[in-house]
């Protein structure tokens, strides 16, 4: 065997497909590997925590040695499908194109060890098996990372391993069925693909290849019947290690003890399905998709999705993908958990929010496992959904620890910076989001319930007066009659809105100020917010803020059906927004930065709910979720929506290169089937609809602060002035010619206050004001000013409908 292979470091890595048709790991928590599939071929698998990749792919390629060299899953056709429908264990099927050969795999993990076991029998076709040779190619991408790989072929116990290591991860590739060679080698040089392609011989014998973008291949003696298993510890000896345990025992003692474990977790759920269309096919894999997303090390935290999306076009700069904590994503998840009757989770959940959350009270926008940021925005929608999780927790009885100074921290920050948000829900734009309104809203009547169970009703009467001033508000905020559309476009909620309208006078509307949307080149930009719709506002209903009925509502969903619903063979899915860019190219090569969005079934699952709340028919909508999933019946994040691209393997309606499965997605589409055997909104906040549906609870509120500053504000309504630290308030209503010295007061919520109430400032006069701080002995040193001005009747839509 020569030494060290050339090329060094390789060709720049990449990742794979993240249209996955299959994700897996045993239930058992001594088993830390998760595996992804797709066409055909083991890609991504994760050690030890569900956030670290550390492989592209394990292939096996085909040679005669003559006149062929084939590639598993470009020259194969596959089908794949589960080896019991309770458990996330698969039997993937590879044929030759040529009809040469078949490669039979059954994939999952070891329960007992680091493991991932393949068990593989190959069948040729034409001839006998003797005529062909087959080869294992292996490249690691160790611990997020292609480059700085280093591998060698080694000989333990009179057994040959593949090595392939990087800082404190090492994984070992090895069979029950001999290694003839093997070889170690530098991606796109001296790797054992090329040496093949070259004359179909593997001529190469490379003992390692350090520090780069490697591979590494073995020729196996195939039998009838062998298994590949890939194992992994924190140094090369304990990889082997956990290989030779997996290798002492039986494939089909390994099989069964795994598909043991899933159907025991899956026979404790609720009984959802009868809801589903498909006998429970899709609900029992949406189940186990969910599981499956949950690290073992720290309990509770559940990754967005086990893929890089257009994973074959990015590389290291993209370590993390979606293998990465979303606050939102995480609540959606545990919602769905709740679900379906699984409540360890969640609360496991809510105790790795309790662990990662920043001391301001936010949460990162994404994170990695340990909690470390990855982006570095705030999205005030994964500030609150941790709450709204918190209290429903609580009122179910299941909490047995002491969640409330998470949550009341949580509110501190929402009420600090509330409610503009950086980001919205897609990541993009800062403004009033109703979607993000919505929940804020419904996190503060949460939490102002549990401070009133504390005796903290200074603290509950302040969230309550926010979030009615907030809900009060909303429409003044988001909704718009605006013809940026068109003159016979009604009046519908704009997917975000700035600047604040409340700094503009009463004459003014911001429908027309021009937005540059994320994600779209320099020449399809700017737009008029008021044209921008997405479906984002029926989280209004969701919660329980608006009655399903209420007529703008209604408006802005014909808006939603004419400008961003997609229908594809009797299928429904809607687009993010209009002018989306997220999303493949018009070409159908993978998004780079820019490129064209598409329909995301996920949002269907919203609207399947709404429609079940309102009383109508939600199952073509279900139908449609169910309809979207591939042959491992996996949701995806997107639908394509143009017609085929079979070289690229797009097809209409069906998942593209974005995340399949979408953790998100598969909760929708549990919530969905929760919704329907309940009768009721899996989502709804009852608390929240008793006090704006039944109640009608309104503030006429105009506030102010540091970061939200309002310029105008009516004599009918209350004037708030609010700090971020102890002041007092110096102000004047009359040019400074009568001077007032007034304390805010102390919420207990990191947040002071003044109230002038309704009627205390004259019509046509102009507050000024200005603060001291005693606990540092300053002034503001600068004036503030608001115009006051009486109320002007506008016409707006009535609440609700009659």
């Amino acid at each position: 065997m020569s030494n060290k292979a050339f090329g060094s470091p390789g060709l720049p890595p990449a990742w794979s497909r993240a249209a996955k048709h299959g994700v897996g790991t045993a239930m058992s928590d001594a088993s830390k590997v998760w595996f992804t599939i797709a066409d055909g071929v083991v890609t991504e698998v994760y050690y030890p925590r569900v956030d670290s990749a550390n492989t592209k792919d394990i292939r096996f390629l085909v040679t005669d040695s003559r006149t062929f060299f084939d590639e598993e899953g470009k020259d194969t056709t596959t089908e794949i499908s589960y080896i019991d429908p309770k458990a996330p264990a698969y039997l993937v099927t590879n044929t030759a194109k040529s009809g040469a050969y078949v490669i039979r795999k059954k994939i999952l993990t070891d329960p007992r060890s680091n493991s991932l076991v393949m068990n593989v029998s190959f069948e040729a076709l034409r001839g006998n098996s003797k005529d062909h040779r087959l080869f294992i190619l292996f490249a690691p991408h160790i611990k997020n990372r292609g480059f700085e790989n280093s591998g060698r072929c080694a000989t333990y116990g009179g057994k040959s391993y593949l090595i392939a290591g990087r800082e404190d991860i090492a994984a070992a590739l090895t069979s029950d069925a001999p290694f003839i060679r093997m070889s170690a080698g530098y991606s796109g040089f001296s790797d054992g693909w090329q040496d093949l392609k070259d004359n179909r011989r593997m001529d190469w014998t490379f003992e390692k290849a350090l520090d780069g973008n490697i591979a590494l291949m073995a020729e196996v003696r195939s039998t009838d019947e062998f298994n590949i298993v890939l194992a992994f510890g924190k140094d090369e000896v304990e990889a082997v290690l956990e290989a030779g345990k997996t290798l002492t025992r039986k494939y089909k003692q390994i099989e069964r003890e795994y598909i043991k474990g899933w159907k025991g977790y899956i026979k404790k759920l609720s009984a959802l399905a009868s809801e589903a269309g498909d006998a429970g096919a899709r609900y029992w894999t949406s189940a186990f998709v969910l599981k499956t997303h949950e690290d073992k090390t720290h309990k509770g935290g559940l990754i967005a999705s086990l893929s890089i999306p257009w994973g074959e076009a990015k590389g290291d700069e993209d370590g993390g993908g979606y293998h990465l904590v979303w606050p939102r994503d995480l609540v959606k998840g545990a919602l769905a958990f709740m679900a379906m009757g699984d409540m360890e989770t969640p609360v496991n959940t809510l105790k790795f929010l309790e662990r990662t959350q920043n001391p301001d009270g936010s949460w990162p926008q994404n994170m990695w496992l340990d909690g470390s940021p990855y982006w570095t925005a705030v999205q005030l929608d994964e500030v609150a959904l941790p709450v709204v999780l918190a209290y429903r927790l609580k009122k179910m009885g299941v909490l047995d620890a002491d969640f409330y100074p998470m949550v009341k921290k949580a509110v501190s920050y929402l009420l600090q910076w509330g409610p503009v948000t950086e980001q919205e829900r897609w990541e993009e734009q800062m403004g009033f989001s109703p979607s993000t309104i919505a929940t804020e809203i419904a996190a503060l009547i949460c939490a102002a319930d549990w401070a009133l169970e504390e005796d903290e009703y200074r603290e509950a009467s302040y969230m309550l007066s926010m979030a009615d001033y907030w809900a009060t508000r909303i429409e003044e905020w988001t909704f718009s009659n605006c013809d940026c559309m068109g003159e016979n476009t009604p009046g519908h909620y704009l997917r975000i809105v700035q600047p604040d309208p409340e700094a503009l006078p009463s004459s003014e509307h911001n429908c027309h100020m021009l937005v540059f949307v994320k994600n779209l080149p320099s020449a399809s930009q700017p737009h008029h917010q008021g044209e921008l719709v997405d479906a984002g506002f029926l989280d209004l209903v969701r919660y329980g803020l608006r009655d399903p009925k209420d007529p703008r509502i209604l408006s802005s969903l014909k808006v939603v059906d004419g400008m961003i619903r997609f229908e594809h063979g009797g299928l429904v899915a809607f687009y993010r927004y209009n002018w989306d860019g997220y999303g493949e190219k018009e070409d159908g090569s993978p998004f780079d930065g820019s490129g064209v969005g598409r329909p995301w079934p996920l949002i269907t699952g919203e609207r399947a709910m709404y429609e079940a709340m309102a009383g109508s028919d939600a199952r073509r909508y279900l139908e449609s979720v169910e309809g979207f999933a591939n042959e491992g019946l996996l949701l995806p994040e997107q639908i394509w929506d143009r017609a085929d691209i079979a070289e690229r393997r797009l097809f209409t309606g069906k998942g593209t290169g974005g995340a399949t499965p979408l953790m998100w997605a598969h909760s929708e589409y549990i919530k969905i089937l929760r919704t329907l055997k309940d009768g009721k909104g899996c989502d709804l906040l009852e608390t929240v609809r008793k006090r704006y549906v039944e109640e009608k609870t309104e503030l006429l509120m105009s506030a102010w602060k540091h970061n939200k500053p309002i310029h105008f504000a009516s004599t009918a309504e209350t004037v708030r002035i609010i700090t971020h630290e102890r002041a007092s308030l110096r102000w004047s209503a009359d040019g400074w010619k009568t001077v007032n010295d007034s304390p805010m007061t102390d919420t207990g919520l990191g947040v002071y206050y003044y109230d002038f109430a309704p009627g205390a400032l004259a019509s046509d006069s102009k507050l000024t004001f200005t603060f001291r701080y005693p606990d540092r002995d300053a002034w503001e040193g600068k004036d503030y000013e608001i115009r006051v001005f009486e109320p002007v009747t506008q016409k707006t839509m009535p609440l609700t409908s009659n």
